[in-house]
């Protein structure tokens, strides 16, 4: 009988499932400035970039610190107005959807933590708050805080319903319950909003990618729109076209993400990942470890790590990998929650079956959908327990979550199983949606996917 580690050995590294928590926070962003834009446009209009906002990454970042500051000051001469809080709290977020960093994030919190210790009962910043939940994977925090929108004395504004409904979307998204998620979505039309990219996101993970394109289309051609969210919009645009394989169409979207809003080191990742899925191993690394070097993102050393076992540099992977280790305990112990599925990508590449096992246990309960899923069932297989995996994923492939991945774990815990023309089938589920799901470069997929 094979133990873990020789099932780990057996296995290809399973696909992770970084970016889900970028586009999610990249489409809230996006969702924030469509409002402002006008709703007939056809899609195929020109995209029409505005000169409002930053042209690029490093001037972004400086007028956030620079917002940031005046907001300090203004908060010490008042530091009872839970406003004052908020405001700051909507720069730190906006910086940290940028940067990646988790410090921004519990900074964030802790600004809102004082806006509502100085708010009087009943009001403070209960959307905000909402919206930081979300990002930080606390969906029972963020359905208090929309229910407690939903109980103001005087009935909110379209804009804050309409930011309250999108966001229960995303919580029922979230706990796999994709059909009253897209009923929320579609719900915003009785608004007077546009779900667009939030469709695009759905239609992407239900298997629909054109579907999906169609609605990022829409929001890119609806008017002019600042470089930074073009940006955040053409990295979804590639994200889809490379779930589905189509490896030319992902880099033109990069390309044009990096061109929309130079600098930005998440575009720039996903660049050097499209060198790794080419085999062109050592100019991902070079691409990767500049990026390192200016960013502290624990998914950029996994990256190096995982880049350096493909050319069987063992001594550098150890390197690489603690130091990513290392990234992600600090994110752990920081904002647990937002940190679990990275930390169990990174095990399951890395480090211990049993580590990735707990972590995904711990995920998949707070956020029982498609993604965490999948990490489960390739955690339990790494754990030698195929059978329990194949529950897991057979409960996934009933729902309408559509991936190359949940069909990749089926193949391999039936394949454990004995069972050789099921896997078989399953392999060629996943082939069909993706056609690169079994290149040998696949496991070098971290951004993205």
């Amino acid at each position: 009988m094979r133990d873990a580690q020789d099932v780990m050995i057996a296995m290809p590294r399973p696909l992770p499932m970084r970016a889900l928590v970028w586009l999610v926070a990249a489409a809230a962003a996006v969702f924030a400035l469509a409002r402002l834009l006008a709703p007939g446009s056809a899609p195929d209009l020109p995209i029409r970039q505005s000169a409002a906002g930053a042209p690029s990454y490093g001037p972004a970042l400086a007028q956030i610190d620079r917002k940031l500051e005046g907001l300090r000051g203004l908060v010490a001469d008042h530091p009872d107005d839970w406003l004052m809080q908020e405001r700051v709290a909507h720069q730190l977020m906006s910086r940290a959807r940028l940067t990646g960093d988790f410090t921004d994030y519990a900074e964030a919190q802790a600004a809102l933590d004082r806006g509502f210790s100085s708010a009087t009962p009943g009001a403070g910043p209960h959307l905000t708050q909402a919206a930081l939940a979300l990002s930080l994977h606390r969906l029972g925090t963020a359905e208090k805080m929309l229910d407690a929108v939903d109980h103001y004395a005087v009935p909110p504004e379209a804009e804050v319903r309409a930011g309250a409904t999108a966001m229960r979307g995303d919580i029922y998204f979230y706990r796999g319950r994709y059909p009253q998620a897209l009923a929320e979505y579609r719900g915003l039309a009785k608004i007077g909003e546009r779900p667009d990219q939030r469709m695009a996101i759905f239609w992407s993970k239900m298997g629909r990618p054109d579907n999906a394109l169609a609605a990022v289309g829409r929001v890119e051609r609806s008017g002019l729109i600042p470089g930074e969210a073009l940006a955040q919009l053409a990295l979804l645009r590639g994200t889809i076209e490379l779930q589905r394989g189509h490896w030319d169409a992902a880099d033109a979207a990069f390309a044009e993400a990096n061109k929309r809003f130079p600098g930005w080191w998440l575009v720039e990742a996903h660049q050097a990942q499209m060198l790794a899925l080419r085999g062109q191993y050592a100019a991902a690394i070079r691409a990767f470890e500049g990026l390192a070097a200016r960013n502290d993102d624990p998914a950029l050393r996994d990256a190096i790590a995982g880049l350096y076992r493909a050319q069987g540099d063992y001594a550098r992977t150890e390197l690489w990998a603690d130091r990513a280790g290392q990234g992600w305990a600090e994110r752990l112990k920081l904002l647990p929650e937002a940190a679990l599925g990275h930390a169990v990508e990174h095990e399951l590449a890395f480090g211990s079956p049993q580590r990735a096992l707990d972590l995904a246990h711990q995920d998949f309960r707070l956020r029982p959908h498609g993604a965490t899923a999948i990490a489960l069932g390739w955690a339990l297989i790494a754990n030698n327990r195929p059978a329990d995996a194949l529950r897991v994923i057979d409960a996934v492939n009933r729902s309408s979550w559509q991936s190359a991945e949940q069909h990749l774990v089926a193949a391999r815990a039936h394949g454990l199983l004995g069972h050789s023309e099921a896997a078989d089938e399953e392999q060629d589920k996943a082939l069909a949606i993706n056609p690169h799901a079994l290149d040998p470069t696949a496991t070098l997929l971290w951004y993205g996917h």
